[in-house]
């Protein structure tokens, strides 16, 4: 009987010791919304991980109340309220407002990466049902990352600028600022699509070259309001790399694929994450600078509800999604890289309403949109 007490009691203690470990990497990965990647990458990692990391120390807190140990319950419970806002706005739990409780005045943005329209080349470009869906999505404005078209006009390559202007009709105020190479006849980069007009538009100087973020001046209804249209550095994981991941998540206990996974997590995301630092500084930056009273934030930032690039570009604005929407609102999709990285923020001259992601598989992201009224 000694012995056995003795060894539930072992066990207990280094259950509360891993416990421990949990709640710490726990309330660092929360502090990767204030650590700048460049000084210390390792929390970077672990706001990336914050979803998982979460759910171990809910399990922690299960097995303490079903082996009725109050005490350690209570600790643990203390460190998830303390962490309440990060979780909120990770797993955001409101309910959807009526159609006839929306504001008749609102607008509709929708954000979406496109990834070039998938490249589909000749004449089927034009049956790409990313293109009905974005005519028929009843946006206001369209903010669009990965944005490709052509200025031939033979259907030879993609979907020529001419037909695309074509399909969305109903937006006559457009701008296209190009990104990578500018001398060929693909023009690429990131667009915005307006029923409102585009006063300015420009491209910030953001040190990349598949990269960028516009930033626009767009009269609403007779009110400036800007409008930052963002792609921020990819962390360009190629096929072989998802490949790789996917080897890993099926057998975990390969050694040689851990250490290539954790390899290339240094190589690719570390590298990422001091390029988004650099790119999101210089982008709430330039927010700051406007004089506009209103301002509309949307895109593919490549990072998480819990990083630096987020938390910075964010400022005193609102996540419309974690204002508004339900669950952890994935957008990113494919290779099991399952991620909430486009977002729509607005300024406190907006309230947003009902922030949805639309779940249509014809891209390797989801577009998002919401509906925004003045206040």
């Amino acid at each position: 009987m000694q012995a056995k007490s003795k060894f539930i009691k072992g066990l207990k203690y280094t259950v509360f010791a891993t416990n421990i470990v949990a709640i710490i990497l726990l309330l660092l990965s929360v502090s990767a919304w204030a650590i700048v990647p460049s000084k210390v990458t390792f929390v970077a990692y672990l706001g990336l991980g914050f979803p998982f990391i979460l759910v171990l120390n809910v399990i922690y807190l299960i097995i303490w109340l079903i082996f009725w140990r109050w005490r350690y319950a209570l600790v643990q419970l203390i460190v998830l309220l303390l962490c309440w806002s990060s979780i909120f706005t990770y797993f955001p739990v409101h309910r959807k407002t009526k159609a006839h409780d929306i504001p008749e005045s609102s607008i509709k943005i929708l954000t979406y990466n496109v990834r070039g329209f998938n490249w589909i080349n000749g004449k089927k470009a034009l049956d790409n049902p990313i293109l009905n869906y974005i005519a028929a999505s009843g946006a206001d404005i369209v903010c669009m990352q990965e944005f490709a078209v052509t200025s031939r006009n033979d259907n030879s390559s993609i979907i020529s600028e001419k037909e695309f202007n074509k399909i969305m009709k109903d937006y006559p105020y457009r701008s296209i600022l190009r990104l990578g190479n500018r001398t060929g006849s693909t023009l690429y980069g990131i667009a915005c699509y307006s029923k409102f007009p585009i006063n300015k538009s420009a491209l910030l100087p953001i040190e990349s070259t598949y990269n960028g973020a516009g930033i626009y001046e767009i009269n609403i209804k007779g009110k400036p309001v800007t409008l930052v249209n963002i792609h921020l550095e990819s962390n360009r994981i190629n096929a072989e790399d998802k490949k790789l991941y996917k080897n890993f998540l099926t057998n975990s206990t390969d050694r040689q694929t851990f250490d290539q996974v954790t390899n290339n997590i240094q190589e690719r995301l570390g590298v990422a994450y001091k390029k988004r630092e650099r790119q999101a500084d210089l982008i709430a930056n330039y927010i700051e600078q406007q004089d506009t009273n209103a301002t509309i934030v949307c895109g593919d930032f490549n990072d998480t509800p819990i990083s630096y690039a987020y938390h910075k570009i964010k400022g005193d604005m609102t996540d419309a999604f974690a204002n508004t929407g339900l669950g952890q609102g994935i957008t990113y999709h494919e290779n099991r890289f399952w991620f909430r990285i486009d977002f729509i923020m607005h300024s406190l001259a907006f309230e947003s309403y009902n922030c949805t992601v639309d779940k249509v598989k014809y891209s390797d992201h989801y577009p998002v949109h919401t509906y925004l009224h003045f206040k």
